[in-house]
């Protein structure tokens, strides 16, 4: 029977052995490194080290930089490490590209016995308790094993990036109603502007990490509206994950009105096109739809581009269309939860 444990002292000697085993290789999703080995051999710097991954699962715990919060598990058949799993809350611009929410490393001894698999399904588990969906899971091009196994668990493929490939998987965790926290999504992180950087904007301050052309004259209008602290109905920035970089924003028309609520959404022109507009829109709608909340948008007859987002993700023309007015108006079918979703 293949369980995911919390680091416990109680399994050192089991873990050595597994460390042994690996002879100097990279053990991922453990957060060992082969340098540290001496002073992890050390019985109160191992406790140490094992109460620290435990604490790396908070979130307000303070991580080394370019760390994320993460559930740390070890991988036990039959009361004996023979493997890791490391569960990330979150993608950085490089966990994107490399590492993805889960890594995970079996044993050599242990290898071709079903326990990646197990395992792997078992960590999907435990992205699905923290409400991330999709995972993005990864391993090297060359490594068909993994990739045999991460496709077994409903991984499918998108793209290869420099010797590694990018399988997105589906856990059908539900979403998390909306709040004054950022919101995730497979390709970009969309953070509550604050009130500082809305009265940047407004004097036409420039900052690091805003793309060129951002901020755009509707952006402007976004954050005209933020008289007070952020709050879940506020704009937001849309950081691509990719880079970083702040490429449009998207809100609320103030808090909900008898249960519904209306967005807008907009990208500077070099970030169109490529299906950031649909991702982020649809992680917006499932808070939204979270928190109990119909979902509705006014579009500009001529945009086309936006039609069509709407259109893929269960939006429908709620207005009138024979008329000539100068917006359309457009709300979420009752049945669409699912449909389009990133």
């Amino acid at each position: 029977m293949i369980e995911l444990v919390r680091p416990t002292v109680d399994l050192s000697d089991s873990w050595w052995e597994m460390v042994d085993d690996f002879a100097g290789e990279t053990i991922h999703g453990s957060s060992y490194r082969a340098a540290d080995r001496e002073v992890l051999r050390v019985p109160d710097t191992f406790e140490e080290w094992v109460d620290w991954l435990g604490r790396m699962e908070r979130p307000d715990a303070a991580l080394p930089e370019g760390r994320v919060a993460s559930t740390n598990r070890w991988v036990v058949r039959d009361g004996r490490v023979v493997g890791t799993i490391a569960v990330r809350h979150a993608l950085t611009a490089s966990l994107l590209v490399e590492g993805g929410h889960i890594g995970y490393a079996v044993s050599p001894a242990f290898r071709r016995q079903g326990i990646a698999s197990a395992a792997l399904g078992l960590g999907l588990g435990l992205a699905a308790s923290r409400g991330i969906d999709p995972v993005l899971v990864t391993c090297d091009a060359t490594n068909t094993a993994s990739a045999r196994t991460i496709t077994s668990c409903g991984g499918i493929l998108e793209d290869e990036r420099d010797g590694v490939l990018r399988h997105w998987v589906r856990t059908g965790a539900p979403a998390q109603p909306i709040g004054p926290a950022p919101i995730e999504t497979r390709e970009a992180r969309l953070v509550p502007i604050t009130s500082e950087e809305a009265a940047a904007m407004r004097a036409g301050e420039r900052r690091d990490g805003w793309a060129e052309g951002y901020p755009r004259e509707d952006d402007l209008d976004a954050v005209g509206m933020l008289t007070s602290h952020p709050d879940a109905w506020s704009p937001r920035h849309i950081v691509r994950r990719s880079d970083g970089r702040a490429v449009g924003s998207i809100g609320c028309f103030g808090p909900p009105e008898a249960g519904v609520v209306e967005v807008g959404y907009g990208l500077v022109e070099q970030a169109r096109g490529g299906g950031l507009m649909t991702d982020v829109l649809s992680g917006m709608v499932r808070s939204l739809e979270a928190a109990g909340l119909s979902v509705t948008a006014h579009t500009e007859p001529g945009n086309v581009a936006s039609h069509r987002v709407l259109a893929r993700l269960g939006f429908e023309r709620a207005d009138d269309p024979g008329d000539a007015g100068a917006e359309w108006f457009w709300a979420r079918r009752p049945d669409a939860r699912g449909v389009g979703d990133a």
